[in-house]
């Protein structure tokens, strides 16, 4: 991971944290909607009750500085976000119960993909790190 300083970081978790964590919460959630087949009623990944912005703004902070700009994680983590969101999305539209089903479980994985490498750069000085799903 590139080196970014803890100030940095520990500014972005008390910027962004909060809203994260209820996006986290929102797609973790979505298996209840998909169960009780109300899956077609969520609203679209671009809905900023995902909070995909937040997670992009958080990862920037994370993953890049002035000295290194945009690096190969920063991508990585931009790519995860876009997965999740395109899998929301994927949800919302899906045939039949299996497919939502199996549209949330890649969008949990990215979830956690994403969550796991800025856990890596959570110290003890930053912050707790973010629980998996």
């Amino acid at each position: 991971l590139p080196f970014v300083l803890s100030q940095q970081r520990y500014d972005a978790m008390k910027k962004y944290r909060e809203r994260v964590q209820r996006g986290i919460d929102v797609i973790s959630d979505l298996r209840e909607l998909i169960d009780r087949d109300d899956y077609a009623s969520i609203p679209d990944g671009s809905d900023p009750v995902y909070s995909i912005r937040p997670m992009g703004l958080l990862a920037n902070s994370f993953l890049a500085s002035e000295n290194t700009g945009t690096t190969n994680e920063l991508l990585l983590a931009r790519w995860y976000i876009n997965e999740i969101s395109l899998d929301v999305s994927d949800i919302k539209s899906a045939p039949s119960k299996a497919d939502a089903l199996k549209s949330h479980e890649f969008a949990v994985k990215a979830l956690n993909s994403y969550l796991g490498m800025l856990n890596r750069s959570i110290t003890s000085k930053v912050g707790d790190p973010f629980k998996l799903l």
